[in-house]
């Protein structure tokens, strides 16, 4: 899925971003797009976790 690709992609950026500080603030811009994204990753995966099972009927 193009999408999770993209979300992993922009995951990888943000941790490049992070200065790895000793203390990290939940304030900091990098923790929040941090914590974003990794909530729409998660979201990707599950939806398409969803779409390859079958239905039961």
């Amino acid at each position: 899925m193009l999408a999770k690709e993209k979300a992993a992609a922009a995951l990888a950026a943000i941790e490049a971003c992070c200065g790895h500080c000793a203390y990290c603030s939940p304030d900091c811009p990098v923790a929040i797009a941090r914590r974003a994204m990794r909530g729409l990753y998660d979201d990707l995966v599950a939806a398409e976790e969803q779409q390859e099972m079958p239905e039961e009927r």
